[in-house]
């Protein structure tokens, strides 16, 4: 709840506040993709990102670019946590959350997992990223995990700088009941696993 009002708030800055659209329409390409597939990594939130992509390139295209650096961004923080960095986060995550390896290892199963933690509120996406590769979640579950549950936020975010631009309440309203609808959907999956757990 807390990301669509942070998009619908920055949507309303840049359609009647005085954002530089012109400067944002003629932003390079090449170092805004570096952006947003590096920075997320360091604990940039992605949100702001895909509305400027949606603002710069249009939705088709918009979609398309983010989609791509969304990608690159979660194979590079997949990398870092699974590689070097693995004995340094295996530890830190030891000690702040105990249980966390004892329930991958209990669990068995690798998606349900990856979606759990993926699900989490209130812990930074990239977090989560480093955590999923740390404790060893084979790399093509964390990518579809982490892809469904940020891909429907991803291209509202990127519809709704389309339309802050253009100004057309109907697409902005299309956009903000796709984020509303996956984040009942995805807090509606998460109470479950929560009962099922309990019982």
């Amino acid at each position: 709840m807390a990301l669509v009002l942070a998009g619908v708030a920055l949507v309303v800055v840049i359609r009647w506040g005085d954002a530089p659209v012109a400067f944002i329409e003629t932003l390079p390409a090449l170092p805004l993709f570096a952006v947003m597939a590096g920075l997320p990594a360091l604990g940039l939130p992605m949100t702001p990102l895909y509305v400027l992509a949606g603002l710069r390139f249009g939705i088709p295209a918009g979609l398309a670019f983010s989609a791509a650096a969304t990608l690159l961004n979660l194979l590079l923080c997949y990398a870092l946590a699974s590689g070097r960095l693995r004995p340094l986060l295996q530890r830190r995550l030891a000690r702040r959350f105990p249980r966390l390896g004892d329930l991958h290892e209990a669990s068995g199963d690798a998606w349900r997992f990856a979606l759990c933690v993926k699900l989490i509120p209130g812990v930074p996406m990239f977090l989560k990223h480093y955590a999923l590769g740390a404790l060893g979640v084979p790399c093509r579950i964390y990518l579809t995990a982490a892809l469904l549950t940020t891909g429907p936020y991803g291209a509202a975010f990127v519809v709704l700088g389309q339309s802050a631009l253009e100004g057309r309440a109907g697409l902005a309203l299309v956009a903000i009941s796709i984020l509303l609808l996956t984040s009942v959907l995805l807090a509606g999956w998460r109470r479950r696993r929560l009962r099922v757990a309990a019982a």
